[in-house]
């Protein structure tokens, strides 16, 4: 068995702990209870008993993207009972380990049964290992999950520094700009110095969960604590006014910041303003709480239920709130491609002259890239990001695997509710697939993580593995080619083949009795208990997670429902090759293909191609100044605002 280091051990296994709800202190028993076969039980993982990340409905046909409408109510944030901490933190340990939370940043001691007392602490992906030794490595005494990236010291442009100014002045500011301006810059230098002067009395927020991720916030539905806000201001404000942490909450908050405004329906600004004054009894514009509001109207607009949505700025309250409106003008994410940035706000107002829709055309060719990464491709509707995707996952040459959906309810009632849902009713899965977390689970693996599929385990298989290889992350290519093989034995009844006894002869020698023992394991489990493991992609580094099937709700905006609101339990992932135009937004993607061809919506031509950093990694497909659509309200208001 070789040696493993303190470092090593971590994330592999407390991630999966914590990702599928499972006591820490019985992990590494010879025979765990199997928790995770119970899919449909309302407590089967740490996930299930958890709020709602809520967020507001949208009826239209194309992708709202990745939490609008009921999509929006599944995204939950989980958070360990502190009673749960508490009795972990104080057992009486004949030995310890120290087990990184998946969710918390604070450490705790958990008891560890049998001889193989290890410290498990998170494991860089580029930690490396020699001979089958692990490589030591520094111990990480104190873990805090990854914050949004500190800008001190940036170099603002002068316009950047009118918005932070303001900002510090006690101003309500709208800021904006054409994408590339530097938003997000300013965004995270007003949080860094919001957050050291107020602390957790700020809330930074935006319309939907993949907005939020990109800002490391929350959804203004969850940071507000409202739920859909289908109520009324005053049953919302009373709602509030009953529970002492959401009354403490909206009292002391003193500046709330909201990203992506051009999301928000005006109806439900109104109604959040309205809120504010009733809950702090003040007739002050938003109850006295600073607001800082960001984002381009020139994007995709607000969506709405059976109604026409209003733009933010059109509400009753915008005016009385706003009083600072900034427009930044000077472009950073395409810096130096001018060309480029011609072409982007001649395609923000709709304004396009031959000239510039010929060098649109130009950018149909294909773009090769020698390194085998291939372009994020953008299409403006689920059916056709499905059907990329499809044709991706079909090109694998690894064994296909088969995940179906189990629904609380039965009937063709509940069957549309089922559809609205964001997870899938049948999700096939190859090793090498690129995938989508759709579940907040905490800081850093949030809604909207992009991983691969390494291989499928079993979780009794897995916990296995991580005693005697330590995390997956920081497997050499040997250790991962080994790990590939015992899971590819799991249900397998046939005999050794010559390319198997090659496989078993590269094992190093301090490993092959452990490895015969697993693989012996492996062929005892059975498929029907298989489950991915994906390699997520976080922000700077990487975490291998066993991914179980979660809860997701349907919500009907009625509470006390006499059998349940109706979920379906199925992994939380969806293959990611392809992305709808809506999820894209706010993104920057050094590599993109676009396909225009059934564009319909405003902003979206302009959404889409305003990711790309430059034209040598863009490619457009089918342009043409017909899809070009902004909207004329829109238009005028940037007029009058740059006036």
């Amino acid at each position: 068995m070789p040696t493993k280091s303190k470092k090593q051990s971590t994330l592999g296994q407390q991630s999966i702990l914590a990702y599928l709800g499972i006591d820490g202190s019985k992990a590494n028993n010879d025979k765990p209870k199997q928790h995770h076969n119970k899919h449909i039980s309302r407590q089967n993982s740490i996930l299930s008993a958890t709020n709602n990340d809520d967020g507001f409905g949208d009826d239209s046909s194309y992708d709202t993207s990745i939490d609008t409408s009921m999509e929006m109510l599944n995204f939950k944030n989980p958070t360990l009972e502190s009673a749960v901490l508490q009795h972990r933190a104080n057992q009486s340990l004949s030995s310890q380990r120290t087990l990184k939370i998946l969710g918390e940043s604070n450490l705790v001691n958990t008891t560890q049964s049998g001889k193989d007392n290890l410290k498990r602490t998170n494991s860089d992906i580029l930690s490396t290992f020699e001979g089958g030794q692990a490589k030591k490595v520094a111990k990480l005494t104190n873990f805090k999950s990854p914050t949004i990236s500190q800008t001190e010291g940036t170099q603002l442009s002068t316009e950047q520094k009118l918005v932070i100014d303001s900002v510090l002045a006690g101003c309500n500011v709208f800021y904006t700009g054409s994408a590339g301006t530097g938003k997000s810059v300013v965004l995270r230098e007003l949080v860094r110095i919001l957050k050291s002067k107020y602390g957790d009395n700020m809330g930074v927020t935006a319309p939907t969960g993949m907005a939020a991720c990109n800002i490391q916030g929350q959804t203004i539905f969850k940071f507000l604590e409202i739920g859909l806000a289908f109520k009324s201001a005053p049953d919302l404000a009373n709602m509030i006014r009953k529970n002492h942490h959401k009354l403490s909450k909206w009292t002391r908050l003193r500046v709330l910041i909201i990203d992506e405004v051009s999301m928000i329906d005006g109806a439900l600004f109104d109604k959040l303003e309205n809120v504010a004054r009733l809950v702090r009894k003040s007739d002050k514009p938003f109850g006295g709480i600073q607001i800082v509001c960001t984002g381009d109207f020139y994007q995709l607009p607000p969506v709405a239920v059976n109604r026409t949505a209003q733009f933010c700025f059109q509400s009753k309250s915008w005016s009385k709130v706003i009083n600072k409106n900034i427009v930044l003008k000077q472009i950073f994410r395409q810096k130096g491609d001018h060309d480029l940035i011609e072409m982007l706000n001649a395609l923000r107002t709709g304004e396009l002259s031959d000239a510039i829709v010929a060098k649109f055309k130009d950018l149909s060719r294909t773009v090769h890239y020698d390194d085998g990464i291939e372009p994020t491709q953008l299409f403006p509707t689920r059916k056709e990001v499905h059907s990329a995707n499809s044709d991706r996952l079909k090109k694998l040459s690894s064994k296909a695997y088969e995940f179906m959906a189990k629904d609380s309810h039965k009937g063709e009632h509940v069957k549309k509710q089922y559809d609205q849902l964001l997870c899938e009713e049948t999700l096939v899965l190859k090793e090498g697939a690129q995938v989508m977390n759709i579940k907040n689970i905490n800081d850093h693996l949030v809604n909207g993580t992009l991983g691969t599929v390494m291989f499928f385990t079993t979780l009794k298989l897995y916990l296995k593995i991580l005693d005697i290889y330590g995390a997956i992350e920081a497997m050499d290519s040997q250790m991962l080619k080994e790990v590939k093989f015992i899971t590819s034995r799991i249900g397998s009844v046939k005999s050794w083949t010559d390319d198997d006894r090659l496989v078993f002869q590269q094992v190093p020698d301090e490993r092959k009795t452990h490895f015969e023992l697993l693989v012996q394991m492996a062929v005892l489990e059975t498929t029907a208990n298989i489950l991915p493991v994906v390699l997520f992609k976080l922000n700077g580094y990487d975490e291998a997670v066993l991914v179980d099937r979660q809860e997701f709700t349907v919500e009907t905006g009625h509470e006390n429902r006499a059998d349940g609101n109706p979920y379906r339990a199925q992994l939380p992932l969806l293959l990611s090759w392809a992305m709808s135009i809506h999820k894209a937004q706010g993104q920057t993607l050094p590599r993109v293909k676009i396909d225009l061809n059934r564009v319909f919506e405003n902003g979206h031509a302009y959404v889409a191609i305003s990711r790309a950093v430059s034209r040598e990694t863009l490619q457009v497909k089918h342009f043409s100044i017909g899809k070009v659509k902004a909207s004329p309200i829109v238009k005028q208001f940037y007029q009058h605002l740059e006036k």
